[in-house]
């Protein structure tokens, strides 16, 4: 299925020591991406001769969630899927994922990001897979990336 090949490169950017640059969508063997460059580029090699293709060969975070997915509920994502984030106040999105997967009370996703070390949180630089609490605010909906043929 496209989604489980979506996954799968998304731990190849993870395992490839990637740097986050924001509005970077570099090929695999490149070094930087930001968050939404890294979904596209999953997605565009995972329908590598499918016969489907994005809706838009370039999208925000925040243009996906509003024009480019089906939203569902956490609990329905896959593994490949989108996770929509934002500040923890805030209604907007400004920050996606690809959902990994879910154990207990905690959500794993992959993501490109740029952080400072904060607290017991050491800092983040490039693709890696991160959790946060089910209950965390800033996940703001699940998504299943729409395709068309």
């Amino acid at each position: 299925s496209i989604v489980a090949r979506v996954y799968e490169y998304a731990v190849k950017y993870k395992e490839a020591d990637t740097e986050y640059k924001w509005g970077g969508q570099d090929p695999l063997r490149a070094i930087q991406v930001d968050c939404s460059g890294l979904v596209i580029r999953c997605y565009q090699y995972a329908l590598e001769g499918t016969g489907f293709s994005l809706l838009q060969p370039d999208m925000s975070s925040a243009y996906m969630y509003e024009n480019a997915a089906t939203l569902v509920p956490l609990e329905q994502l896959r593994p490949g899927d989108l996770i929509f984030m934002g500040e923890k106040n805030s209604a907007n999105i400004t920050h996606i994922a690809i959902f990994s997967r879910a154990e207990g009370d905690t959500i794993y996703f992959i993501d490109s990001t740029e952080k400072s070390a904060e607290g017991k949180n050491p800092s983040v630089n490039g693709v890696t897979e991160r959790s946060y609490s089910r209950n965390d605010k800033r996940f703001k909906s699940g998504g299943i990336m729409q395709l068309k043929h």
